[in-house]
């Protein structure tokens, strides 16, 4: 089992090597190759993953085939379409590896059962719950308030991995603006 989940589980929740062991007997290994579909739109989400290696892109296509990139789940992050897992509605988005990548999925009836057996790991999902919300909080806040050139520095400082591993066309999408401007942001930087 990896070691980052582990981790993960340690520094979240104080449990048991027992109850521990056993929840991490519940995560299956899932290699995606990149361009492979970890959930496509309309699609009922029942998995959560815990991303090992590799990178996943969380987008919205439109009406036009036009894609707005929302999210880059990257390793030791946790991924799942929190609205369809929830609701057990189709997903409204598309989950998608743009590296190979390598995760752990926990089906959502093995997670509900985890949750009746050892409830100390109901606190683990909640604070997970929670930072993804935090998350979005600060990605809405950055659109909000900050320029589409300022998009572009905060990211430069905070996630240069991004700058060097996405496609221009996925990170314009996630700044917000047009490939186009991106390029002109890179080369005035």
């Amino acid at each position: 089992m990896n070691k980052s989940l582990l981790q993960t589980i340690k520094n979240t929740i104080s449990i048991s090597e027992v109850d521990i062991n056993f929840m991490l007997s519940l995560f299956k290994p899932l290699t995606l190759r990149k361009d492979d579909y970890f959930l496509e739109i309309g699609k009922k989400c029942n998995h959560v993953a815990f991303v090992k290696s590799g990178m996943l892109r969380i987008y919205y296509p439109n009406e036009k085939a036009e894609e707005t990139t929302c999210y880059f789940s990257m390793p030791n992050e946790f991924v799942t379409s929190f609205s369809s897992f929830t609701t057990g509605n189709p997903s409204i988005e598309n989950i998608q590896a743009i590296l190979p990548t390598e995760l752990f999925v926990i089906k959502k009836q093995d997670l509900e059962m985890l949750y009746q057996k050892i409830p100390v790991t109901q606190e683990f999902g909640r604070k997970a719950a929670e930072n993804l919300t935090i998350i979005m909080e600060k990605r809405i806040s950055l659109f909000l308030n900050n320029s589409a050139d300022e998009r572009y520095q905060l990211l430069l400082k905070n996630d240069p991995i991004l700058i060097q591993t996405v496609p221009l066309q996925y990170l314009a999408s996630y700044l917000g603006i047009s490939a186009q401007h991106l390029s002109r942001l890179r080369k005035n930087t």
